[in-house]
């Protein structure tokens, strides 16, 4: 069961990349003091550990530890060349001999202080690449993206969208057609079905409009305190005219349920959802609408006893465009948007949207909202 409209290996670890390719501080001053706190600890604890009798190789180890964690929490390389160089004056300066001094005596240190400045330039110069490579697998995954959204629209457009048009055009050329008598009771069934494949056409292109403004970060939530009773009730004023051929039961809560929200967005969401279940069950089906309160979290659920949703569609019933493996009650209407709207909407609000098992049969659509305490007074 998927929504209705209706409603090559890479040479680099993965946690490594991910590691080295996370944002950034930005500015100047702020990888600056990045490079002081690195500095700092990484002194201080190589300073306690050479006067506490450990090995020149284990100090040496914690100044390497102090630049290595600085050219990767850092931007740019030349930070990691700080870095080095003041690892190498406050080493000198407090556990070479003689101490507090930047005088070099022993010929082994300064191989020693070579060696920590070759480090920091060769580890400086590895995590710039491996950056510049992270960056460019992540465009190039972003485009591979795009391309297949684009093909997937495509598609949608040629076929799915081709279909109900060309029900419109065949229904209103018969009204037109001077020759066909029809009787009042025709005639209204082909102005129905226009009716509906126009109404359909129009819930997806505002569809596929809500999901890309809203992953485009386009679309400012207006945030308030609602009782979540009136938007379900709300809800249920626009689902599909369709409704009447299956029960649909709202269960009242019970209680005053508070939850922050835009409402006008939610509501869409509940509409997607209803309009769903009645797109994939058969007539006469149940589908019932309940909310409640759990762990600060206001849910709302939609479930029926139809065919249910199969566990190989669970992971992508939420993706944009993916229609599902199995046919559904309207299988030639489903484009895959109403659902991944919902998840958008959501998601923007702090919630969490999911499907899970109705048994013996069915699916339960389930979403959550911040909850918002009711205060009293008294």
């Amino acid at each position: 069961m998927s929504d209705g409209p209706s409603s090559g290996h890479s040479l680099v670890p993965a946690y490594l990349s991910k590691l080295v390719s996370r944002p950034q501080g930005e500015g100047v001053a702020i990888n600056l003091v990045i490079t002081a706190i690195t500095q700092v600890v990484s002194t201080l604890i190589a300073v306690g550990l050479g006067y506490s009798g450990f090995s020149d190789a284990t100090v040496v180890i914690i100044y390497v530890l102090g630049v290595l964690f600085c050219v990767i929490l850092t931007v740019r390389p030349v930070y990691g060349l700080v870095a080095s160089f003041v690892s190498i004056l406050s080493y000198n300066y407090f556990l070479i001999a003689p101490r507090f001094s930047l005088r070099i005596d022993a010929p082994d240190y300064a191989a020693t202080i070579t060696a920590m400045a070759l480090f920091a330039l060769v580890t400086s110069y590895l995590v710039s690449v491996l950056r510049t490579s992270s960056r460019q697998s992540t465009e190039a995954q972003l485009v591979a993206q795009r391309e297949q959204l684009r093909a997937n629209l495509l598609r949608s457009v040629s076929h799915d969208l081709r279909t109900p048009l060309t029900s419109i055009c065949g229904n209103a050329d018969i009204l037109l057609d001077d020759e066909v008598s029809l009787t009042p009771q025709a005639r209204k069934k082909l102005l129905g079905n226009i009716y509906d494949d126009a109404t359909w056409l129009c819930t997806v292109v505002e569809n596929l409009l809500a999901v890309t403004r809203l992953e485009d970060g386009d679309v400012m939530l207006h945030v308030e305190v609602e009782l979540v009773d009136d938007v379900i009730e709300e809800a249920m004023r626009h689902i599909s005219r369709n409704a009447k051929e299956h029960r649909i039961v709202v269960v009242p809560s019970g209680e005053l349920l508070l939850a922050r929200m835009d409402p006008q967005v939610i509501v869409q969401v509940i509409v997607n959802l209803v309009n769903n279940a009645i797109d994939h069950t058969q007539k006469g089906s149940t589908i019932v609408i309940e909310s409640g309160l759990v762990d600060n979290e206001v849910f709302v659920s939609v479930s029926d006893n139809g065919p249910g949703v199969g566990n190989e569609d669970k992971d992508q019933v939420f993706d944009l465009f993916y229609t599902g493996r199995s046919s559904s009650a309207d299988s030639g209407r489903s484009m895959g948007l109403g659902l991944s709207l919902c998840r958008s909407i959501v998601l923007a609000h702090g919630g969490r949207i999911y499907v899970e098992d109705v048994e013996p049969h069915g699916a339960r659509f389930v979403f959550t909202l911040p909850a918002e305490e009711v205060i009293t007074n008294g």
